[in-house]
């Protein structure tokens, strides 16, 4: 049974269950005579799973283009050797690739059919930073020093992504003005690298990645995943509330077709609503 069939089951089963609560409620309370519909904004902190950030490396691992692949470009070679002013290489390349924690904005839409179950849809949207060192090793007779100058550059890395979940809501408290719940959903991501790139002597150097079997330097892909989640609501006015919320994400990140991984994803944040 691949990860998709096991996705869609277990939603299915979910599902199920929160149907079978669902009419619990219906027979207790009967259908909630309040709104149905809201729609909100939601800010998030967002914690990316680093499995793919070593594609940002700039390593001859991760692809052809990498920095010994700069440095030794002809139409580059003459700018290094007046920079660095003796022979050089590559000593280090950064030793933990790492996303930056960032910011997830998203839109968030609910429909409750009932007093304790509602349907909602996400549209996250985030961007991720990779910000690192490589170290090259300059062999300068004149460095005055015992070895060689070693000498750090920045690698940088940015990466767009968009998630949509569509799931469920199950509200298991309910006091006078506040509620908590519990979700799940199916997540569809869309993945965009949007720059790679090395900087020496103030230059840029972009790094380029194979895909479909050419150069790219904004390569991506789509993947598909599965979370759940849980939350604590609570009324501000008549007509806006508010929740804090978490929410773990397993899915699948394709940068390239050779580049693809799962891993999970942690979200947590505020969201405000408004009745409609």
């Amino acid at each position: 049974m691949n990860y998709s069939i096991k996705t869609a089951f277990l939603l299915l089963s979910i599902f199920c269950i929160s149907i079978v609560h669902a009419q619990d409620d219906y027979e207790r309370y009967g259908i909630d005579d309040s709104s149905k519909f809201f729609i909100g904004a939601n800010i998030n902190a967002f914690f990316p799973n680093h499995n793919t950030a070593v594609l940002y490396s700039g390593m001859p691992s991760v692809t052809q283009f990498n920095i010994p692949y700069i440095l030794s470009r002809p139409e580059n070679q003459q700018t290094f050797d007046d920079f660095f002013r003796a022979p050089y290489q590559v000593a280090e390349y950064p030793l933990e690739s790492r996303y930056r924690t960032t910011v997830e904005l998203g839109l968030h839409i609910l429909y409750k059919p009932l007093k304790d179950l509602g349907f909602f849809l996400d549209f996250n949207v985030a961007q991720l930073d990779y910000e690192q060192f490589f170290t090259m090793q300059v062999d300068d007779p004149n460095n005055n020093i015992p070895g060689p100058t070693l000498l750090r550059f920045p690698i940088i890395g940015e990466e767009n992504r968009f998630n949509l979940n569509l799931g469920i809501q199950y509200f298991y408290y309910r006091g006078e003005s506040s509620r908590a719940f519990i979700s799940a959903y199916g997540n569809v991501n869309n993945i965009s690298m949007q720059s790679n790139y090395i900087v020496i002597d103030n230059i840029r150097y972009d790094i380029f990645h194979l895909n479909n079997n050419s150069a790219d330097l904004q390569v991506g892909g789509n993947g598909i995943g599965a979370g759940v989640g849980m939350g604590f609501q609570f009324d501000l006015t008549e007509v806006m509330l508010a929740d804090i919320h978490y929410q773990l994400t397993h899915a699948q990140v394709n940068l390239t077709e050779q580049f693809n991984e799962r891993g999970l994803q942690n979200s947590l944040g505020i969201r405000v609503l408004w009745k409609l």
